[in-house]
């Protein structure tokens, strides 16, 4: 594994690709969930020039609404991406936002919600702050135990 200091932590350049790969998964469905925001705003324009049928009316409206999803989805991602970017990936000794986590075979980044991604044939997912797992681990050090969802975990990585 690229820039791995032990089976038990890496350094702050490996901590900083894991970042990149997910600001760029970040980056591509923000583009995405961007074009079909747009592809959707454009169906619901109508040409007021021409005559409109009830059907054109209502597909129109139903376009529209789906365009404020869109872009509601869009300015969560667009959050997502600023969280992912504050991410202070220095060493840390205790589950901090920033510490990439593992435990159950697992990788987890800290602080972000963020899909999974592999990373030099390793996958991580993100663990938010406000989610409940994040309650059960921040502070832990490497070694500590946790018990969630009636099941105790080990925290066997810590970076």
């Amino acid at each position: 594994m690229l820039g791995c200091m032990s089976d038990t932590t890496m350094d702050h350049g490996a901590k900083q690709h894991v970042k990149d790969a997910l600001l760029e998964r970040a980056r591509a469905q923000f583009a995405a969930s961007e074009e079909s925001a747009e592809e959707h705003e454009s169906a619901a324009e109508l040409d007021q020039d021409s005559s409109l049928s009830v059907d054109d009316l209502s597909q129109a409206d139903a376009a529209g609404g789906l365009t404020e999803l869109f872009e509601e989805s869009a300015a969560k991602q667009q959050a997502d991406i600023a969280t992912i970017e504050a991410l202070d990936m220095g060493p840390k000794t205790t589950v901090s936002p920033g510490a990439i986590v593992g435990f159950d075979g697992g990788r987890y980044l800290i602080g972000v919600v963020a899909d999974s991604v592999e990373v030099d044939g390793v996958t991580y997912e993100g663990i938010s702050s406000d989610s409940p797992i994040h309650a059960a681990i921040e502070g832990l050090a490497l070694g500590d135990s946790f018990t969630f969802r009636e099941r105790t975990h080990t925290i066997d990585f810590l970076a």
